[in-house]
């Protein structure tokens, strides 16, 4: 199968070819190569403001021109893809809200009204995250100078929404019966369906990071993982080697080791029994792979993280399993499952998923994380 790269211009927001199919190292370097060329761009055109005519420096910056520029920016500090998607989403969502108004314009009640206008759908954590993108293009513009101190940060003083949680939790009960419907669609869609949930709960890993998952380090994994070093937005695969299970996570760029012998009591099998359960009579790298027609995916291929998350979804519809007043809860569920279950059995859960502060969830490794982190038991 071959790979095609894309760049995502910050300028549009398209996705453009970079014309290299299979070749990463030369699409890493010709999107590096893109994000100097319209960093210089965007830079220079905050500059012209700036130091234009006395009419052009009190008119100031305008928002739309200064929050693409902080796009390109992010881009060069090596954002994760799915990070850098969901920004440029939010930033688009900012710019329709205040456009080509100035920067030092923009209020406090501006910000709200934007804010509020995804709080009255009910959309509160998307409102969350909005707030938050502004606050940081306020503060890249303090950092370039082109705001001073003197001038408040309208998205920190706007009040912070409160969000809801909506989706129910996963109980283990649950997952005992999810799992059984996940058995039984084993002859039609494949045993890959109860693998990943296996995997997902006993390695505590996310879907992305699962569906790439492969058996062994093979001769790519190096140069893979000297283009992630190098700043390339994809971390290389996971991969089982020396009795343990290695992952560099793609959302947080963490390095975490777990080891095969972890084992999870509540359903009584380690990480390397569950492995173990992964290979089956099809030849294939990848833990979850099909085993049994599916679409245009080939033998033995590897199943893709959205294809994980809707068969989690139809063995969860398939059983009598309610939940009153909340969204039922999806294959990120088994995460927190996860660490409820190996907390119990006194594991170091921060470790096992990948968290750099004990607050689960909420604060995540730094992007220049380099040292290999292994789970321990009590």
């Amino acid at each position: 199968m071959v790979a095609y790269w894309y760049w995502l211009d910050p300028r549009d927001g398209q996705e453009k070819s970079l014309q290299c199919p299979g070749d990463k190292a030369t699409a890493i370097r010709r999107a590096k190569e893109l994000n100097a060329i319209v960093a210089r761009e965007m830079a220079d055109t905050v500059v012209e403001s700036l130091a234009g005519s006395p009419a052009k420096r009190k008119a100031g910056v305008a928002f739309d021109v200064y929050a693409a520029h902080c796009l390109t920016l992010w881009a060069n500090r090596g954002f994760a893809a799915n990070t850098l998607r969901s920004r440029k989403s939010l930033v688009n969502a900012a710019i329709a809200a205040f456009k080509s108004e100035p920067l030092h314009l923009i209020g406090v009640p501006a910000v709200v009204k934007a804010i509020r206008h995804y709080t009255d759908q009910g959309k509160d954590r998307l409102a969350q995250s909005l707030r938050s993108t502004i606050s940081d293009i306020f503060t890249e513009a303090y950092q370039e100078g082109i705001l001073t101190a003197g001038h408040p940060n309208p998205a920190k003083i706007a009040r912070r929404p409160e969000a809801k949680v909506r989706r129910s939790r996963l109980t283990l009960e649950a997952f005992i019966e999810i799992r059984e419907r996940a058995v039984a669609m084993a002859d039609t869609r494949g045993a890959w369906i109860e693998n990943s949930m296996l995997l997902g709960l006993s390695t505590g890993q996310r879907r992305e990071d699962l569906a790439m998952a492969q058996f062994r380090r093979g001769k790519d994994w190096q140069k893979l993982w000297d283009a992630f070093q190098e700043g390339g937005s994809a971390a290389p695969y996971p991969f089982v080697e020396d009795g343990y299970f290695w992952v560099v996570q793609q959302k947080t760029r963490a390095l975490v080791r777990i080891p095969l012998s972890l084992r999870i009591d509540a359903i009584g099998l380690s990480v390397g029994d569950v492995i173990d359960r992964c290979r089956s009579t099809v030849a294939s790298r990848y833990l979850l792979h099909h085993t049994v027609p599916f679409g245009n995916a080939a033998l033995g291929s590897c199943v893709h993280k959205d294809t994980v998350s809707r068969a989690f979804a139809d063995a969860r519809n398939a059983t009598d399993l309610e939940w009153p007043g909340k969204t039922p809860p999806t294959f990120h569920e088994l995460r927190s499952l996860c660490e409820r279950l190996y907390r119990e059995q006194g594991v170091d859960t921060q470790a096992l998923l990948g968290h750099k502060h004990a607050k689960m969830t909420e604060v995540y490794a730094d992007l220049r994380q380099a040292a290999w982190v292994t789970v321990s038991g009590n």
